[in-house]
């Protein structure tokens, strides 16, 4: 995809190519510019200049421009625009028939159990809650069979107790579909959960582009430096402890990490750690309620203010960005390449 688009506010501008398997995050705040972007990719933007390929079909390119209903997309908005006289299983329906490749769907049993649905096929939307909607709204975008999917702030409408509710089905998807997923969002949140890829808009223009991880801790990444910086990991669940809820994830770099819940054997889960529940010691604690304590070598100063330092510290290649006050950083007399402590406590993890 390689594109631009000029608005009145501002040049639309990008160039990127969507992972065949995953989730790509276009991040950014109220008006940089990441829904106009999905919108050129649907072929909702009349005025696009560029190119647009997808799977070797040209979808925009030379004189050819396809309409939003010649590209097969699956289109899910913050509303759902679920179709209110029809029922639950008769708006998926719709979904199947609009398959434009007549080739197999995905699996509909499979999905309904993916999304939990299949109780709700004889209720009307309006009988449905926030949550379950949105839910709806992806199964019936999934049943066209797509290309690839797109996803313009579906959980923006929810409050966190439905987002919480929601976030698991759409890490399911993630996992066991073979279908490409964009995902605008302004929350660092959904994206750090869901996206393996994002692309970070700045008035209209991409200002980072890479992995997650990599968009969370490079100096390169404005995400880096901000407030709620936060640093993400993926592992596998190697342990459970039932009599204390817990369980032991393994990074790919070999870190064990105490997190709460009881998670099944072997499942990949991703963790977000927030720099400002991190802390640091230059010797290993031997009487600590800190569960998580994992030597590690001081390998950048990513942030200077007046009153706070933010360090990122390598632990066995696994990156962790930590955010201490000037004063603590002085008085430990820390510097770069040190060997130091990263201290973690288990209930500040977040874990999908």
């Amino acid at each position: 995809c390689d594109i631009t688009l000029q608005r009145a506010e501002f040049l639309v501008e990008a160039k990127f190519s969507v992972p065949e398997k995953g989730v790509l995050g276009i991040f950014g705040h109220s008006g940089s510019g990441k829904t106009t972007l999905l919108r050129c990719v649907a072929g909702l933007e009349k005025d696009v200049q560029g190119s647009i390929e997808v799977n070797d079909q040209t979808w925009l390119g030379g004189s050819r421009n396809l309409s939003s209903r010649q590209r097969n997309i699956g289109y899910v908005f913050q509303d759902s625009r679920l179709f209110p006289h029809l029922t639950v299983g008769e708006n998926l329906e719709y979904g199947v028939r609009r398959n434009l490749r007549n080739v197999e769907t995905v699996d509909r049993d499979n999905l309904l159990e993916l999304l939990n649905i299949g109780h709700l096929l004889n209720r009307m939307p309006s009988q449905l809650s926030g949550g379950e909607t949105q839910r709806v709204a992806i199964g019936r975008a999934l049943l066209k069979k797509p290309q690839i999917l797109l996803l313009d702030e579906p959980l923006s409408s929810l409050d966190w107790n439905r987002k919480q509710e929601i976030l698991p089905f759409l890490g399911k998807l993630h996992k066991e579909l073979s279908i490409p997923m964009l995902y605008v969002s302004h929350s660092l949140d959904e994206v750090s959960f869901l996206c393996d890829q994002i692309l970070l808009m700045e008035q209209g223009r991409i200002r980072f582009k890479g992995k997650i991880q990599d968009a969370l801790v490079s100096p390169r990444s404005p995400l880096s430096t901000a407030e709620n910086a936060a640093a993400v990991l993926q592992g596998n669940v190697s342990k459970q402890e039932k009599e204390f809820q817990m369980s032991t994830v393994h990074t790919s770099h070999g870190n064990a990490i105490q997190v709460p819940g009881v998670l099944p054997i072997g499942q990949q889960v991703r963790l977000r750690m927030r720099a400002s529940d991190i802390s640091l010691s230059k010797t290993a604690a031997s009487d600590s309620s800190i569960l998580n304590i994992l030597e590690g070598v001081i390998a950048e100063v990513v942030e200077q203010q007046q009153s706070q330092v933010l360090l990122q510290v390598d632990v066995k290649q696994d990156i962790f960005l930590v955010r201490l006050t000037k004063k603590s950083y002085q008085l430990l007399g820390l510097d770069l390449q040190q060997k130091v402590f990263v201290q973690i406590k288990a209930v500040s993890i977040q874990g999908l």
